[in-house]
């Protein structure tokens, strides 16, 4: 007899014989045992789980000529010596058709099968139509069958195998029984995988075998048949083929997972020069850029599981040792590291497929794993600042408020303030990554959590000679000028809205004039007021907290708002009503609005104070809106009116 690969050696004949379909065998012999036989079966699953395999079963079930409960027959279990077994075992029963239905799918091969199932079996029971691969029949075959599929003679028994059961239109799945089947265990595959290596008399070493059941994937006839590649590869030694891990790695062309797990530690060590050398050594031993991306996704994979669920979790189907391996790479980053590596590696495997470079795709995938620590998040940043500080405002525009300024030998003498009360230290905001870092196991101390930081020069203010509460809020650049000229004596003025320069000796170079500010802030008090009651209030928002200046036939108002939506903002209507504002208080200027957005704290300026009447006046005097504000330092940006 010609040779039989393993797949079709040691397929099961019974139902107890599938390994890892338990909640389909059980059903199935509890239907057979009290007669609820269905006309339509529909199986799917994973590919090589045994759909095909409990068709046939239940085949020789229905039509198997023992009598249910003799001794040959205790159980619903075929018999598997009587003709009718033999014939469906053997692929040449009458009543029995297996028809692949990948190639006749079209609607004329079932009509015939329609008009073959009228007539009555030949010899057994039922007449039995096995369809595999059934979800590739055309829409007008289905509708062809199902008529027949609804209301079929007593004799007829459809079974149809698909791995894409949504695929099947809707009608003929609520007609027929639907058994989902599952991925075999890991730990089902390597049983079966030692019960035949005694059958065969072959020497197999555990992580060999270990090694075909995860190579798996799964599939039992995936894992038989890399079996069958790797006896056929095999050494001889006393007559009896000797199946090696190494060999078999070398066989399938994957790389010991040692491997990954020293990348691993190179990641986490921020060493780029081991890490591509390493790289380098697997691409000239000849691996493939595309099956070492494969292969360290996968263990990328078992990493995260392992983290989540720990080392024995049923979420990793893989061996002892391979467990103890991922969970010492799990120990070296956090979570959240391993799901964002995992999510690289996969674009990387994912462009290795079109990609002509696929080295230099792979390598700069690596690298970018060790970038990823380098990178700090937003909110990790933001938990670090002091509570109230503006970030957009930047570290060169500080308000002109805080500026230390010296004692100057011609400045006249005060009486002595007392002192006042030293500043504590600003606590940074909860952060969000505290447990995570905690989690995270690296042994160095930059991965300590987060304490207080210590008081810097930036943070603190030497005591200004009278006390004065601070505010609650950053300054706008016209309020910043105010309080300095108020507190500055005689210095040089410039014109209001004018870029701050940097203090220098610690005390301001230049002031605004009063009166210049006195108007602008009329002004664009009038025309935001004149926005306001037309309907425009995101113009007049952003009017109230842009920087104005008087350039002599023109008043500039920048505003924080990008050039491509400032058309959109102040559009013709607008300027139509802040020209009418300006010339009913007898302003002849021109006003030019301009973008802010390139201005180092233009885009975090606060309105000075909302417009009179508003409705977001009338929303900062609501108690909640005002207890709000003081418990988490907020602003009131955009107010929607929800009033009927």
């Amino acid at each position: 007899m010609a040779y039989q690969v393993l797949a079709r050696k040691y397929r099961p004949q019974r139902f107890s014989d599938v390994a890892g379909q338990e909640h389909v065998t059980r059903t199935l012999l509890n239907a057979l045992a009290q007669g609820r036989i269905a006309h339509g079966y529909i199986f799917s699953g994973h590919r090589g789980i045994g759909k095909t395999t409990i068709a046939r079963i239940l085949a020789m079930a229905l039509n198997c000529r023992t009598e249910l409960g003799s001794a040959e027959r205790p159980t619903p279990e075929p018999c598997g010596i009587c003709d009718s077994c033999e014939e469906i075992r053997n692929s040449n029963s009458v009543d029995v058709l297996e028809i692949d239905a990948a190639t006749n799918r079209g609607i004329d091969e079932i009509r015939e099968l329609r008009e073959a199932a009228r007539y009555r079996p030949s010899r057994d029971r039922y007449k039995i139509y096995i369809l595999d691969e059934a979800h590739q029949i055309t829409d007008a075959a289905f509708n062809a069958l199902l008529k027949t599929l609804e209301e079929p003679p007593d004799h007829v028994v459809f079974m149809m195998a698909t791995t894409e059961p949504e695929n099947i239109p809707q009608t003929i799945r609520s007609r027929c029984q639907h058994y989902s089947f599952h991925a075999v265990r890991f730990d089902d595959i390597l049983a079966q995988l030692r019960a035949i290596t005694t059958e065969e008399s072959l020497v197999a070493e555990d992580a060999a075998l270990a090694l075909l059941a995860e190579a798996g994937d799964g599939s039992m006839r995936d894992a038989l048949s890399i079996m069958d590649q790797a006896i056929a590869s095999a050494s001889i030694e006393a007559g009896r083929p000797h199946l090696e891990a190494e060999a078999i790695r070398e066989l399938m062309g994957t790389v010991p997972n040692a491997v990954f797990e020293r990348l691993m530690e190179s990641i986490s060590a921020n060493q780029s020069a081991e890490l591509i050398e390493e790289v380098n050594r697997l691409l000239n031993a000849g691996n493939s850029p595309v099956q070492l991306a494969r292969q360290f996704v996968r263990y990328l994979r078992n990493t995260l599981m392992s983290r989540i669920g720990g080392e024995n979790t049923e979420l990793l189907q893989i061996s002892p040792d391979e467990r103890a391996r991922a969970a010492r790479s799990a120990m070296l980053f956090s979570e959240e590291d391993i799901t964002r590596f995992l999510q690289i590696m996969l674009r990387t495997f994912d462009e290795l497929n079109y990609r002509q470079e696929q080295r230099f795709h792979l390598e700069l995938g690596l690298i970018k794993l060790i970038h990823l620590q380098r990178l700090l998040p937003v909110e990790e940043f933001l938990s670090q600042l002091p509570r109230g500080a503006s970030l957009a405002s930047g570290s060169s525009a500080r308000p002109a408020a805080t500026a230390a300024r010296p004692a100057s030998a011609s400045a006249p003498s005060r009486p002595a303030a007392p002192p006042a009360r030293p500043q504590e230290p600003p606590k940074p905001a909860f952060s969000p990554f505290e447990a995570d870092r905690n989690r995270k196991i690296t042994g160095s101390a930059e991965e300590t959590p987060a304490t207080t930081p210590a008081p810097t020069p930036e943070m603190t203010t030497p005591p200004a000679p009278i006390a004065e509460a601070a505010p609650s809020r950053p300054l706008t650049p016209m309020e910043s000028a105010s309080r300095a000229a108020e507190s500055i004596p005689a210095k040089p003025s410039i014109s209001v809205g004018q870029v701050q320069p940097e203090c220098t000796n610690g005390a301001l170079a230049l002031a605004p004039e009063p009166q210049a500010k006195a108007d602008l802030e009329r002004i664009a008090q009038t025309i935001c007021e004149a926005l306001e009651r037309e309907g425009h209030s995101t113009a007049a928002v952003l009017l109230s907290s842009g920087r104005w200046t008087d350039q002599g036939k023109t008043i500039q108002a920048e505003v924080a708002i990008k050039r491509v939506m400032l058309g959109l903002t102040f559009n013709t209507e607008s300027e139509k009503i802040c020209k009418a504002a300006m010339q009913g208080i007898g302003v002849t200027q021109k006003l030019s609005v301009v973008p802010g957005e390139n201005l180092p704290g233009s885009g975090a300026a606060r309105p000075a104070s909302p417009v009179s009447g508003s409705i977001q006046a009338a929303a900062l005097k609501d108690p909640l809106v005002k207890k709000s504000q003081e418990l988490f330092d907020a602003e009131v940006r955009s107010v929607l009116d929800l009033r009927e």
